[in-house]
C-alpha cells in the first residue's frame, strides 16, 4: 500500500506565528513503598507532537478537507508531511480534526499532527 503525501497544492509549511514542537512523552513512573518513584523509558522511540498554522484559500481549504476524509480516512492513515526543519518529509499522523477560522478572504488553518517513529 502506497503512504498518502500532503497535497502539492496545499501549502508546504506552517506558519511561524503559533508553530510549536513538543519531545516524545516517554517515561513512565513507578511509585515505590519508600523513596522517590522508579522512572524508565516507556519505549525506545514515540511519537512527537507538532501543531501549526496555516492561510489557505477557500480551494485549498476544499482540498484539505477531501485529503482528510478521502487520502487518510478521517485522520487513520498515517501519511508523508514536509519537514518544517527542511529535512526528509515526515512520517505523520493527524491527532486532531482540523480546524479552521476566517481571516480576511483566506482561512487560518490550525492542523496538529504527530511525527511518528
Amino acid at each position: 500500500m502506497t503512504v498518502p503525501s500532503w497535497p502539492a497544492g496545499l501549502p508546504q509549511a506552517f506558519l511561524k506565528d503559533g508553530y510549536s514542537e513538543e519531545g516524545a512523552d516517554n517515561l513512565l513512573a513507578s511509585n515505590v513503598s519508600v523513596g522517590p518513584p522508579k522512572v524508565r523509558r516507556r519505549t525506545t522511540s514515540n511519537v512527537e507532537p507538532i501543531t501549526g498554522s496555516m492561510k489557505m484559500t477557500e480551494s485549498q481549504l476544499a482540498m484539505l478537507k477531501g485529503f482528510v476524509k478521502n487520502d487518510i480516512r478521517d485522520r487513520s492513515v498515517a501519511f508523508t508531511f514536509p519537514d518544517p526543519h527542511g529535512g526528509s518529509p515526515l512520517l505523520v499522523r493527524m491527532r486532531q480534526p482540523i480546524a479552521s477560522s476566517p481571516m480576511g478572504i483566506e482561512w487560518r488553518v490550525q492542523v496538529a499532527l504527530e511525527v511518528l517513529p
